[in-house]
């Protein structure tokens, strides 16, 4: 009964504070412009004989004017942080912390336990010396007194959301761990998972890893498992042998050890926030003498900046927009454009992913929304499974490149970029990626002669339009937004979320208000999955910087007389790689510290090197073995991941045509910020 409590208050807790922070910045923005339109109102009702409602305006500018809401945007900060502490926690229970476990997945399942259990435990370790930090660091602000700037809330009170996070998300970890000592079960959750889409998950679509076919090889100690598990301890070992003065180790192999042991954890199917963290707590104890205290103080003001707020504020409005009867609307509006073209109905899914992009933000719901409304209706008309779903998880992918990108936020906050030019410079290559994808769709189609829809009447695509137009408005509140300086990139994200909200369940009325708390439950938990690695990944920044090798690195490449050009060639290249093994944010957070100083130097601008490591990251999400938008595509269209990865290639191959052209074309992405002001 304690563990069931502690749950619903867990729940209940983040969904609450994601949504009173979402209230709160809306609120705050009316109330920043309304004391000026009421009086505006005031003055055009007086002027057109209308006392009753100058006098209703003034009685509002008289409220507006006396209300004080400075403290909103700090207590807003305050409510994010504790969310994304105890959402964590919620996290580890719900299993939906990345890591790679691709490794890990091909053991015997007797090793694959041993190595689950490992990193499992090194989880509970990293979290339980985060809590003990923190409870340390939280009794040293109470004895100073101090408070918060607008608040002036007690700042231990404020700071306590480390070890009480830190704490209960070292409990989770246990817990996890000792369920599946006995069980040999792991929560999980499904990252690809969009609700109101039906996912077949039987084995033969996902067959189990190897080893796990036959007793007598599920009991085998594997050399791989072995090794797994000893290579980080024996790269520690390494450490605290430099730490006792039994070696000395050069100014580069401390570096290399930085990332080696990095790699090691993460190949152990660490979340990646741990490994991150655990990399840094073994770097400051055994090979710096940077305090200890800078940590608590770097897993707090590691996400207080207003700007990491979007990324919520975003995940939230992309949640009710999936499941609220937008992606419907947009798909029946392309239809009615250029259904009765060759290959209608696959052009019309590509067009509606382009229109859902613009106001989602995110590849895999665009997938799952789009996907799972197209791709029967492909099948219906006579179009084969494969090409359908070739042409989704491949399109899906301009849900992370047109306006809205959470991965654009991530790079923004980690390179110190504008958002709201990253959000526009993704605008016209999106344009190009749409157009190249739709001419390859019509080739094919026409080619093999697949059916064509009727050609629909103007009060047909006008009737689609008025149905599509509330989804569609979100871009101008985005992007005018920020443009007329309304909103910042973090208000525009929480108008988003409102306006999201209101059509979902108002206008559309595709879902109730008993759905809602699940949509903000959902919302938070991936909210705080990210925003733990965020934490983690300013503390491996913090650690790069002071060992001054984002520098030494940029001046190194700088010393190779690559120029650009062999400089983005190298860049791709290792960015593909990686999407091999990762998932986007992941990549962006440890990969653009160290990168974006080295372009940086050689003249290259950090708006396009951005728009260049998202388009890599969509090519990552296209295929095997950790690309999310195939598995996303796989469940709706039951077919398994190697005949879809197959299925890909005429649409992956473009996307990799136009990769070049985006990474040496840098004005595509730089025209449209230069001309609207923004860069």
């Amino acid at each position: 009964m304690l563990n069931q409590a502690l749950n619903h208050l867990e729940e209940w807790l983040i969904a609450t504070l994601i949504a009173a922070a979402t209230g709160l910045i809306f609120i705050a923005v009316v109330h920043r412009y309304g004391a000026g339109e009421s009086i505006n109102l005031a003055r055009w009702a007086t002027a057109h004989g209308m006392p009753w409602l100058a006098s209703l305006a003034m009685a509002v500018f008289t409220f507006m004017s006396e209300l004080d809401l400075s403290w909103a945007q700090e207590l807003c900060i305050y409510m994010f942080i504790w969310m994304a502490k105890f959402g964590a926690a919620y996290g580890v229970r719900t299993g939906i912390h990345v890591g790679v476990d691709l490794l890990v997945n091909r053991l015997p399942e007797h090793s694959r336990k041993h190595v689950i259990l490992f990193a499992l435990l090194c989880g509970a370790l990293f979290t339980g010396m985060i809590a003990a930090f923190g409870a340390s660091f939280v009794g040293e602000m109470f004895h100073t007194g101090q408070q918060s700037n607008d608040l002036e809330a007690p700042m231990w009170f404020v700071y306590l959301a480390i070890p009480l996070g830190s704490g209960l998300m070292c409990f989770r970890f246990l817990q996890v761990s000792w369920f599946y000592f006995w069980t040999g079960d792991l929560p999980h959750h499904d990252e690809t998972h969009v609700e109101g889409v039906q996912a077949d998950v039987s084995p033969a679509l996902h067959p189990q890893p190897a080893g796990a076919a036959t007793k007598a090889a599920s009991r085998k100690v594997s050399p791989l498992g072995v090794i797994l598990i000893l290579t980080p301890i024996l790269i520690f070992m390494l450490c605290l042998a430099e730490k006792t003065g039994f070696i000395v180790l050069p100014h580069w192999m401390r570096a290399a050890t930085v990332f080696a042991l990095l790699i090691a954890l993460m190949l152990t199917g660490i979340p990646v926030s741990i490994a991150l963290g655990l990399t840094v707590m073994t770097f400051l104890f055994t090979l710096t003498a940077v305090p200890i205290e800078a940590v608590s103080m770097k897993l707090f003001t590691g996400i207080e900046g207003f700007e990491i707020m979007a990324i919520p504020f975003f995940i939230l409005a992309g949640n009710f927009l999936t499941h609220g009867g937008v992606a419907r609307r947009m798909i029946n509006f392309a239809t009615s454009l250029i259904g009765h073209w060759h290959g209608g109905l696959g052009l019309a899914g590509i067009v509606a992913c382009a229109m859902f992009a613009l106001v989602c933000g995110s590849s895999v719901a665009t997938v799952a929304a789009i996907g799972a409304i197209v791709l029967p209706e492909m099948v219906r008309h006579g179009y084969p499974m494969r090409f359908g779903a070739g042409i989704i998880t491949v399109a899906g992918s301009l849900g992370i490149l047109m306006l809205p990108s959470i991965p654009k936020i991530v790079y923004a906050v980690s390179t110190n970029t504008s958002i709201g030019a990253l959000f526009v410079a993704g605008l016209l290559p999106g344009i190009l990626l749409t157009t190249m994808l739709c001419i390859v769709t019509w080739w094919l189609a026409r080619k093999r002669d697949y059916p064509r829809l009727t050609k629909a009447t103007w009060a047909e695509t006008v009737h689609a339009f008025r149905e599509s137009v509330w989804g569609l408005m979100l871009v101008v509140i985005i992007i005018g937004g920020i443009y007329s300086g309304l909103f910042t990139a973090t208000e525009a994200a929480a108008m988003a979320a409102v306006y999201s909200f209101f059509i979902s369940v108002f206008v559309y009325k595709a879902i109730g208000m008993k759905d809602v708390p699940r949509v903000l439950l959902r919302a938070a938990n991936t909210s705080a999955m990210l925003l733990y690695i965020v934490t983690n990944a300013v503390l491996f920044s913090f650690v790069l910087s002071n060992e001054n090798l984002p520098a030494t690195l940029a001046d190194w490449i700088a010393a190779q007389n690559l120029g650009w050009v062999g400089f983005l060639l190298l860049v791709n290249v290792l960015l593909l790689l990686a999407g091999n093994f990762m998932e986007p944010n992941s990549i962006i957070l440890i990969m653009a510290p160290i990168l974006a100083p080295a372009a940086k130097k050689l003249g290259i601008d950090l708006v396009h090197f951005g728009i260049v490591m998202d388009v890599n990251m969509e090519v990552g999400l296209c295929h095997p073995p950790v690309g999310l938008n195939l598995y996303v595509a796989s469940m709706i269209a039951r077919m398994r991941i190697t005949d879809l990865a197959g299925a890909v290639m005429p649409w992956l191959l473009t996307m990799l045509g136009f990769l070049v052209i985006v990474t040496y074309w840098p004005d595509l992405t730089l025209w449209l910020p230069r001309v609207l002001g923004m860069h």
